[in-house]
């Protein structure tokens, strides 16, 4: 571009609001949120449609070609289009006409206006990369990439050709949970500890791709009875044999949750879940329980490769989904027990905790069977965690619009589960703390403890925070964390 250009298109931001005044559309398209539905399924095979849009197709011709050639995961279709910023109605009209998986829009030298763009265009499904015609203007692109994030579209920004084609073969890849499937049984939305209001079915699909489905915990127990109460007890003499110790745990409350296992672990195989939950909070305190405490089996569907989260924690399941897909191990989901700012550490605690912390193929962590906090019923394992080895920890916000991910490396750590709730009651057995705990040491020790996203964090071994800003920027989901990624020393 020459000076004369990049200066005339400075002038023109002083009249962009005239500009936008004079040309204004209304909010509502074809796309906008005053009209939403829900996104159409991502492509799973290997077919892409790429449209490509400018004010000049042919100057881009040469371009489309190297995408073609650059992006061998696909077999990609690039079919072009002129459109006119000032007409963002052609935008989707073309977007209509052409059904794309994915749009290119390289935008003219001279805009003017930014919030017609985006209001016209609105949400749309398709994953929308911007590319300027000049790397070192590109304020109004950036403009307009934040007001598309604002209506739900996922719009990524790029600053040259080649970058632009990187994040094509982002958008090009389904969500990391495109089509997957989960349940929860609970009331909708309304888990005992850990409820989430603000959220519904049709959201959560529209950011992540996944069908949640909610059920009533009594539909449970009828089901209970119909378990094969031969695999039940294979199951528990599984554990018992496995453990390196039997603290207090029964042989009653060990088959118990070895038939709620199997009878999880059926639902699952039958209706293809990825992820299953109960709002086991809401019963585990009472006099009489529900269900049995489904703690160790949580523990044994995540061994599975299942998210199986505690408390039917909906965010928790989000993000155990997503660690469990990319790590390709099981995840830890836990309560953020502690901070220490001097030490720069987390104390990280929960009454479920994974045994192939290391992977479906590493030998298993030693664990012991004891009861639930104390009190005499249910069964948990205690694990023993390794120290020394890098973990990432995540979240999904309450709202799904922020992911904070944290990495850090697990550190030697007293025991300290044996403590009891009320110290100056001798007759009382409840402990205080859940039977699983590990410390983690972190950067930005202040920054993390602000950022916390709620009671849970989840929690699996190694780093994987390129392949998670990744999944997130598919999603159009924010990225919290420290400011230096890289794992701290221990």
């Amino acid at each position: 571009m020459s000076k004369e250009e990049q200066v005339g298109r400075r002038d023109f931001l002083k009249t962009s609001s005239l500009a936008g005044m004079a040309a204004t559309l209304p909010a509502a398209s074809l796309f906008s949120q005053e009209n939403p539905s829900l996104p159409k399924a991502r492509p799973q095979g290997n077919k892409r449609k790429l449209l490509l849009l400018s004010d000049a197709p042919k100057n881009y011709e040469q371009f489309a070609n190297a995408i073609r050639s650059s992006i061998k995961e696909y077999d990609l279709t690039v079919s072009s289009a002129p459109f006119n910023y000032q007409k963002p109605q052609e935008i989707v009209q073309a977007i209509q006409d052409t059904s794309p998986d994915l749009v290119l829009m390289c935008t003219p030298s001279v805009m003017t206006s930014t919030a017609q763009m985006s209001n016209g265009i609105g949400y749309t499904d398709v994953p929308i990369v911007l590319l300027p015609p000049d790397p070192e203007l590109i304020m109004l692109e950036a403009d307009l990439v934040a007001g598309l994030r604002t209506k739900g579209t996922t719009a990524l920004l790029a600053n040259s050709q080649a970058r632009a084609i990187e994040l094509l073969k982002v958008a090009a890849a389904p969500r990391v949970l495109e089509g997957r499937r989960a349940v929860i049984f609970g009331n909708p939305f309304r888990s005992a500890s850990v409820p989430t209001p603000d959220l519904n079915e049709d959201l959560l699909y529209k950011t992540t791709g996944v069908k949640l489905q909610y059920r009533p915990i009594d539909e449970l127990k009828p089901l209970l009875e119909t378990v094969d109460e031969a695999k039940a007890k294979r199951e528990m003499e599984r554990w018992k044999k496995e453990a390196v110790s039997i603290v207090e745990a029964s042989d009653k409350a060990i088959l118990d949750t070895s038939r709620l296992y199997v009878l999880l672990r059926s639902i699952v195989d039958k209706e293809n879940l990825s992820a299953i939950s109960i709002d086991c909070l809401s019963f585990t305190f009472s006099s009489t329980p529900t269900l049995p405490y489904p703690c160790l089996a949580f523990t044994r569907l995540r061994d599975e490769g299942i998210a199986a989260p505690c408390e039917a924690d909906v965010c928790g399941s989000l993000t155990s989904m997503v660690l469990q897909k990319i790590s390709q191990r099981p995840s830890y989901i836990c309560n953020v027990s502690g901070v220490n700012t001097q030490k720069s550490t987390t104390v990280l605690r929960h009454c479920v905790a994974p045994t192939k912390l290391m992977g479906p193929n590493a030998p298993a962590q030693p664990y012991n069977l004891r009861d639930y906090h104390g009190m005499g019923r249910g069964v948990t394992p205690e694990v023993e965690f390794p120290t020394g080895i890098p973990v990432t920890m995540g979240a999904f916000s309450k709202d799904l619009k922020d992911f904070v991910l944290w990495p850090g490396k697990t550190i030697p750590r007293v025991k300290d589960t044996d403590r009891p709730s009320f110290p100056n009651m001798p007759s009382s057995k409840m402990r205080k703390y859940c039977s699983n705990h590990l410390e983690v040491k972190i950067k930005d020790v202040d920054s993390f403890l602000q950022k916390i996203a709620g009671c849970h964090i989840v929690m699996v071994a190694g780093t994987y925070t390129n392949d998670l800003r990744d999944a997130m920027l598919r999603m159009n989901v924010n990225v919290i964390g420290p400011t230096d990624s890289s794992v701290p020393e221990a």
